[in-house]
């Protein structure tokens, strides 16, 4: 079965409706500790049967988030709501990032929760902006994400702080390439470390941030907030590869992919087209980026890489979560075996772009439920995008 159509328009929604059905399908499958949250991941095992491992609010949370978007375009998925607001009001210690995504997902829902919520985080400025905090470039976009969404209602106090927080948050954009790094520069110990978290950043480090300033603007911030996002956006959109990937690891300052793999399905069929649907619509011009979205859903089926094995279980509900080099019983941080985190130490210092080929590779059988969320929300905001 094929995600393509005979338009490019016609080809996104023919996309998306298949996306949502298969979001929609899984995620009751991924509710864990009575309803009160999602599962961190599902396993694939024989037979179609998958395995739930551990739980995680902030992938309820951002599932939430895709639920509530989507609501407004269709049927929400056959979930028992308010028990997992409950579990996720209940969380005794999120960061400041994860914060903002529950503040987010409380306006959306109307959840009266959601003036506390804005009141703690107030209360954390000082930790925000502390001189040795990392600034983090994806945690900081989760955290002006939802106090964009806390500055569209109105609530008191959250537009100065978001200005603020956008004002930290550009510093880790390069001014030449507009490619965001991992976090900024602190002073620490480990110089290798700072040198790859400084010259380097992931496509998730470009997303959120991007996503952020565009709703930032939108709910009525500066206008330098969303030339930010734009620089971003238009940078990420010419590094696409040649049959829609979006790459995994960016080296900032030379705007050209250090580390090509993983190419991570939720980057291709909701993160991507996130990023460039939100800062589109904040310009009020909502076909700006349409080649880059169906490239990006099209790689599915013009995908060279494992070709022979399905990304995309339609009954079950599930997107496996990425093709990659190395064998993901081997893998640890961002994907990578210790060959590539070695590769990504090396590159980290030359600059060196990756043109290596793709061989063989393997595909990693585990599906999350932030993905299911996002696959909503990119389809809400694909939705949006039509009717402007």
């Amino acid at each position: 079965m094929t995600l393509l159509s005979t338009s490019a328009e016609n080809a996104i929604d023919g996309a998306f409706a298949r996306l949502v059905e298969i979001a929609s399908r899984g995620l009751p499958r991924l509710v864990v500790d009575g309803g009160r949250a999602l599962c961190h991941r599902a396993l694939q095992r024989p037979g179609g049967q998958v395995a739930l491992d551990g739980r995680s609010e902030r992938y309820t949370a951002m599932a939430l988030i895709g639920i509530e978007h989507w609501r407004r375009h269709g049927a929400p998925p056959a979930l028992a709501l308010d028990t997992l607001y409950d579990g996720l009001a209940s969380w005794p210690s999120p960061s400041a990032g994860d914060q903002g995504l529950i503040l987010w997902a409380q306006l959306l829902r109307g959840d009266a929760r959601a003036e506390a919520t804005a009141a703690a985080l107030l209360q954390r400025r000082d930790e925000v902006f502390a001189s040795r905090s990392d600034c983090a470039s994806m945690e900081t976009g989760f955290l002006l994400r939802g106090l964009a969404a806390g500055r569209a209602a109105g609530l008191p106090g959250i537009a100065a702080f978001a200005d603020d927080v956008a004002a930290v948050l550009v510093r880790n954009q390069d001014p030449t390439t507009g490619l965001f790094s991992f976090s900024r520069r602190v002073r620490r110990k480990n110089v290798f470390r700072t040198r790859r978290e400084t010259h380097l950043g992931s496509f998730a480090s470009q997303v959120y941030p991007t996503m952020a300033l565009a709703a930032l603007t939108a709910a009525g911030g500066d206008a330098g907030w969303q030339r930010a996002a734009e620089r971003c956006a238009d940078r990420v959109a010419s590094l696409q590869g040649p049959t829609g990937q979006w790459w995994w690891i960016y080296q900032v300052g030379r705007a050209v992919p250090a580390l090509r793999y993983p190419v991570y399905t939720v980057h291709q069929d909701a993160m991507g087209p996130m990023m460039l649907l939100a800062t589109a619509l904040a310009s009020g011009q909502p076909r700006r980026y349409d080649a880059s979205i169906e490239r990006s859903l099209a790689w599915f089926d013009r995908r060279d890489e494992r070709p022979d094995v399905e990304l995309l279980d339609d009954d079950g509900g599930m997107v496996w979560r990425a093709v990659q080099r190395d064998d993901p019983a081997t893998t640890a941080a961002l994907g990578l075996g210790s060959g590539e985190l070695l590769r990504l130490g090396r590159v980290a210092w030359t600059g060196t772009e990756d043109r290596r080929a793709f061989r063989g590779g393997h595909v990693c059988p585990e599906s999350r439920p932030y993905h299911h969320g996002w696959i909503l929300l990119a389809a809400a905001m694909w939705a949006q995008s039509k009717v402007m």
